[in-house]
């Protein structure tokens, strides 16, 4: 079964269950009415007739109230705009002694810039008494290229460079709904599948044209460097978020989630250099490269802080949301780095050093996030 169909499974596992759960509260919650009527929920605005037919507490507010948990699905979808700050270095410098130039670029620099698109989902159900179940799945894949062509007449050198980063996290979860003073709060515990994957890659051209006195003709330069660090585990994700109402002006809402993850798993980096001249005064190449890889431990914190607005749905008996919030993301540091230098060149002439580094850095994704979905 390749990776990316885990969440259709998760997803076909977590329906099933969840139907489960709600055909089991509707066969035995009349039994156990039926044997106690005192166990039914009392209707609180009818203080003054106890003898009164028990009904459901269900507040006039902007989301479900106090003591009262709605039955039912939690469905959303929610599109995401982080933008990562951290990673990979690869980079060339480039020595033109005849002209007394020197010229370096770095993917550092000029790699992943501004806010990538990343989208979430969730879906899960929730019994009366708080409790139920939850799946949901992120994923950031982006990339980014940057080239300066080297042409044959007019230029010296050349190069183009590649960065991609590859993340998700799947999250299968226990949940419980409950309220603290007027605060609708939302705790999860449960597992965590998570991978965060970064390469970059760097190729350059270049020449220079040998003074007279060493027997002229062209220096050619050609080399490649690149850098990946890749994290793959398994763990235990756990969070708790809160809502209440703005005075419940217009169905408006502020709300809250906070995350923690601890994963166990395996963890890659490596670096790769090569450096290449072709001289008339004699051709030389270096090849150098290096490796770290190990059991390792990621600590992966998220945070959101933003504004709800909910409407009643009458003709399901739902309610329908919308959200927009802050967001930032951390994934911890890894355990191992490695990194890796090449360099050739003739002297009097020019040299070239090709550079790799695949750090153990954490992570950081700052942006915003909408989402919208349906409680019913």
């Amino acid at each position: 079964m390749k990776l990316r169909h885990i969440p259709l499974v998760m997803f076909a596992w977590v329906s099933a269950t969840s139907a489960l759960l709600a055909q089991t509260d509707n066969v035995f919650r009349p039994i156990y009415l039926a044997q106690d009527p005192e166990l039914a929920p009392m209707s609180f605005e009818k203080l003054d007739n106890l003898t009164a037919t028990p009904q459901p507490y269900v507040a006039e507010s902007c989301g479900p109230a106090c003591g009262y948990c709605r039955t039912g699905w939690r469905v959303g979808v929610e599109a995401t705009f982080l933008a990562p700050m951290g990673g990979n270095q690869a980079g060339w410098i480039f020595e033109n002694t005849v002209a007394s130039t020197t010229d370096s670029f770095s993917t550092d620099a000029h790699g992943i810039d501004g806010l990538v698109p990343a989208p979430r989902l969730w879906a899960g159900y929730v019994c009366d008494n708080g409790w139920g179940v939850q799946f949901r799945y992120w994923e950031l894949n982006t990339s980014s290229n940057y080239a300066d062509p080297y042409f044959l007449s007019g230029d010296t050198f050349g190069f183009a460079s590649g960065t991609n980063l590859e993340m998700f996290a799947l999250d299968l979860e226990l949940v419980k709904e409950f309220c603290v003073g007027d605060w609708n709060m939302v705790g999860t515990f449960g597992y965590r599948h998570a991978q965060r994957d970064m390469n970059e890659t760097i190729g350059f051209n270049g020449v220079i044209a040998r003074p007279g006195g060493l027997g002229g003709g062209n220096d050619f330069f050609t080399g490649t460097a690149s850098g990946i660090a890749s994290f793959e585990g398994d763990g235990v994700t756990f969070s708790l978020s809160g809502y209440r109402c703005s005075d419940c002006f217009c169905g408006l809402q502020w709300f809250w989630n906070a995350r923690g993850s601890v994963l166990s798993g395996d963890s890659y980096a490596g670096a790769l250099t090569h450096a290449q001249l072709i001289s008339p005064g004699g051709d030389a190449n270096q090849t150098n490269g290096g490796y770290a890889g190990s059991t390792d431990t990621m600590f992966i914190a998220e945070f959101q802080v933003g504004a709800q607005w909910s409407t009643p749905l009458k003709c399901m008996g739902g309610r329908f949301f919308a959200r927009g919030a802050f967001e930032y993301q951390h994934w911890g540091e890894m355990s191992g780095a490695a990194g890796a230098t090449s360099t050739v060149g003739e002297l009097n002439v020019g040299e070239l050093t090709m550079n790799a580094l695949a750090p153990s850095d954490s992570l950081d994704l700052v942006g915003f996030a909408v989402s919208t979905g349906i409680v019913w």
